[in-house]
């Protein structure tokens, strides 16, 4: 049997965690890379899928397990991966030109082999003409592409994809999805593996050759999938929504495992303080999609989540995410992957805005970031706290979530609830007056 491209062995990772205790993000990872495939990896949020490709690359050295990269083990960064990112991450003062070259200065290549390694790829992803725009000027779709040849240009054995496709439009994405199999599957092509994470389970079907699912809490690798279907693929042919709906229920029963039955909490009084604050981190998902389910749950009564799917124009990822805002909230209960309205999640739907508000003021008080903040606000003279401080809180808390997007999430519920505000000039959080009772 040939020697694999990669090879991942028990890999384990944690993070400093509150008071020093470790949290465990990936739990005895396990996986191979092979030469000419498409590896999808594929879970729910916080399964730790980023996390997995940062190791691999070579970003963050894994707590227990190794890697390694034809036969030898991986220390450092790996030379053979290039990374293409989701939010583009171009140096807005360099033109496209500038921006491709950037990944080939540790190479030490002679500046006409530079050039011609350059063009050849800003050709190949179909920027020709714009090599002297600056990223200012590019749509995201160009921007990506940017990305892309920038990720092309080292000539990587394995291309690494982390969500690249989900900061763009559902078209644009759909082309660059395209271009990428097209480059992938040509004779000439510099690519010999792509390693992609992604929400989206279409997206993963179209394009992977093999799909990893992943579960959370801590990060574990559930099941591993060959996809036999032809390129190209129709997304309409019935083995590939078979594949999608196979996929469906596997994360479906991954996201919302089992749970111990747990007494309903009373109609009347839902939102009781709990006993003891839960440290978990927030779904980065608006209150108003979470009520938004509520709706839907009223009108339809409990569904199975492959059912509510198709009832809401959202892709799984992000409806998963919805879900679980819910659910921690304690809206929503998911026996055996059904979503459920709990009597408290019917409590708030009846209630006028003011009651709302009372409502999600006293539960967001039982989670952890939210209490962080208010404690802190509490022992504050001034009845103010800097960002950093709480950011930096967060970071320590949860290492493998971006502390600014979690906290841009955290300010957007807390002033609905009026639990506190947040001033964007001073970059301070500061208390409500009254805001126990915020109506």
């Amino acid at each position: 049997m040939p020697t694999p491209l990669l090879e991942v062995r028990n890999l384990g990772q944690s993070f400093p965690g509150p008071a020093g205790v470790p949290v465990e993000i990936l739990h005895d990872i396990s996986l191979e890379i092979r030469e000419r495939e498409v590896v999808a990896i594929l879970g729910p949020s916080g399964c730790g899928k980023s996390t997995l490709l940062r190791a691999i690359i070579g970003l963050e050295p894994p707590t227990s397990g190794e890697i390694l990269c034809r036969g030898k083990v991986q220390t450092g960064l790996n030379p053979s991966t290039a990374l293409v990112f989701q939010n583009f991450a171009l140096f807005p003062w360099l033109t496209v030109r500038e921006n491709v070259a950037v990944g080939l200065g540790h190479l030490g290549l002679a500046e006409a082999e530079v050039r011609k390694r350059t063009a050849e790829v800003i050709r190949k992803v179909g920027l020709d003409g714009s090599e002297e725009a600056y990223p200012k000027e590019l749509s995201g779709g160009m921007k990506q592409r940017v990305g892309l040849a920038r990720a092309l240009a080292v000539r990587p054995e394995i291309l690494c994809m982390d969500e690249p496709f989900s900061a763009l439009d559902v078209l644009t994405s759909e082309t660059l999805r395209n271009e990428v199999i097209d480059l992938y599957s040509a004779k000439d092509s510099p690519v010999n593996t792509i390693l992609m994470v992604t929400h989206g389970i279409g997206e993963a079907v179209f394009m992977a050759t093999r799909l990893v699912v992943m579960g959370a809490h801590p990060g574990t690798i559930r099941a591993v999938i060959d996809n036999p279907l032809p390129f190209p693929r129709d997304e309409h042919h019935p083995d590939f929504v078979a594949l999608i709906g196979r996929l469906h229920e596997m994360i479906t029963r991954t996201a919302f495992p089992p749970r111990t039955p747990s007494t309903p909490a009373s109609p009347t009084a839902p939102a009781a303080p709990p006993s003891k604050v839960h440290i978990q981190s927030i779904p980065g998902v608006s209150l108003s999609s979470a009520i938004g389910l509520l709706e839907v749950l009223e009108n339809e009564g409990g569904l199975e989540l492959f059912e509510l799917n198709r009832h809401v124009d959202i892709a799984l990822g992000q409806l998963l995410l919805v879900v679980n805002a819910a659910e921690l909230l304690g809206w929503v209960t998911t026996p055996g992957g059904r979503v459920e309205m709990t009597a408290a999640g019917r409590h708030l739907l009846a209630a006028d805005i003011g009651a709302r508000k009372r409502l999600l003021n006293t539960a967001l008080r039982g989670l952890f970031v939210f209490d962080l903040i208010v404690q802190a606000l509490k022992r504050s003279p001034s009845d103010e706290v800097d960002e950093a401080v709480i950011s930096a809180q967060l970071a320590l808390t949860f290492p493998h979530e971006r502390p600014m997007r979690l906290l841009r999430t955290v300010t957007a519920w807390a002033r609905y609830a009026e639990l506190f505000d947040f001033s964007s000039d001073r970059r301070v959080f500061h208390g409500l007056k009254d805001s126990a009772d915020p109506c």
